[in-house]
């Protein structure tokens, strides 16, 4: 009886099918980078300032008396830096203050009519929102915007210095929210 052969094929290469499935990952990352963006946007606080001012109503009558309202006035000067690859667009701001008995006031920024409104009846305002910040502001990509948020809080100072916590909150459209603390200074 003859002896077995057993015929081998010739070696194929791999050369190809490496060659596959690495234009088959670089696909996919390529498509991964287009609908997936990255998600990194910072915010900076340069600096914030205070305007206290005291309001006082003076009457004639029993009725109503003499009436104060306290106005305070935070302007604060923030970055915002896009490093996505799509522009962003801010939809708002809000302010958190909490006090030392954890009692919570949210105050949303002004807007350009009332930051117009508060320096015609509050001069003193004017020179601390040079360039506002407002809603709507486009940032494209690997930019950066930089301006003055207001916001008016109906306490006075002694208040906000003895705050726990102010934490502001911009929003922007599609997206979640960034947050920046204001330190105790």
């Amino acid at each position: 009886m003859p002896e077995p052969v057993f015929a081998q094929a010739e070696r194929r290469s791999f050369l190809v099918p490496i060659l596959l499935a690495l234009a088959a990952l670089a696909l996919a990352v390529v498509i991964a980078i287009h609908f997936f963006p990255a998600t990194t946007i910072n915010a900076e606080l340069i600096h914030t300032d205070l305007l206290a001012k005291q309001t006082v109503f003076k009457s004639q009558t029993i009725i109503v008396g003499g009436q104060t309202e306290d106005t305070l006035f935070v302007a604060s000067t923030i970055k915002v830096d896009n490093l996505t690859r799509a522009p962003i667009y801010l939809d708002g701001f809000d302010l958190s203050f909490s006090n030392p008995d954890d009692a919570q006031l949210t105050a949303k920024a002004l807007t350009k009519d009332e930051i117009a409104n508060a320096e015609l009846s509050f001069p003193d305002l004017k020179p601390l929102v040079t360039n506002p910040l407002l809603r709507d502001t486009a940032i494209d990509p690997g930019k950066s915007a930089q301006g003055t948020i207001v916001f008016s809080l109906p306490i006075p100072k002694t208040m906000w210095d003895a705050r726990k916590v102010a934490t502001i909150a911009i929003e922007i459209y599609h997206r979640s929210p960034v947050f920046q603390d204001i330190p105790k200074s």
